[in-house]
């Protein structure tokens, strides 16, 4: 059964072609959470409880600095990601599939920034990233910057393909500590689409 899961929004351009011990679960505006959550769990209980390494593709909330009043690099308002979205009032039902995830790695613009003045706000991605992984009891990846990413052959349904992170990576751990600084997941999306993940 599958290793790796590939969590996917449509409003990100781009595709997700089938690799080896991958599973992919596609949302829109209109997918409900619940129904990803789902396939989560059918899928970690298939691979003898858990998933390696879950990979979340979608846009983050990013472009501006509200309480500065300015567009910038900045995000944190949280990620689009299928019907409800992932933000501060709603990470608490990512409890659903609490255990079955040993890493989730964010592919999202800003997902982990939290600008100077925006702590304890709904523009705290910090908060956001930690507190996914508290509910899900599992490590999470997610940079502070926009990503820019381009598809395979510039193919509008080609593989993504992010290169490098711009910004920094963190590690969010799920026991609510604090993130620490890394130079990479223990698997990128790239690794999986190339077939050298382990």
């Amino acid at each position: 059964m599958a290793r790796y899961f590939a969590l996917r929004d449509r409003r990100l351009e781009g595709g997700v072609p089938s690799r080896a011990n991958l599973s992919i679960f596609n949302t829109s505006e209109s997918t409900p959470l619940a129904n990803a959550f789902a396939s989560i769990n059918g899928v970690a209980a298939g691979a003898g409880g858990k998933i390696h390494s879950m990979f979340v593709l979608c846009h983050g909330y990013a472009g501006e600095n509200t309480s500065a009043g300015m567009s910038m690099d900045a995000g944190g308002m949280g990620l689009e990601l299928g019907r409800e979205d992932v933000t501060h009032t709603n990470v608490a039902m990512w409890s659903a599939i609490a255990g079955k995830v040993d890493n989730i790695v964010v592919y999202s613009c800003g997902a982990g920034d939290t600008q100077p003045g925006n702590e304890g706000t709904t523009a705290d991605g910090r908060y956001l990233m930690g507190a996914l992984a508290i509910h899900t009891n599992a490590n999470v990846y997610a940079a502070d910057k926009i990503q820019w990413y381009g598809t395979f052959n510039d193919l509008a349904n080609g593989r993504y393909e992010f290169g490098a992170w711009e910004g920094t990576l963190y590690r969010f751990p799920p026991n609510g500590n604090p993130p620490t600084i890394v130079a990479r997941p223990p698997v990128e999306f790239t690794d999986v689409m190339m077939g050298t993940a382990p």
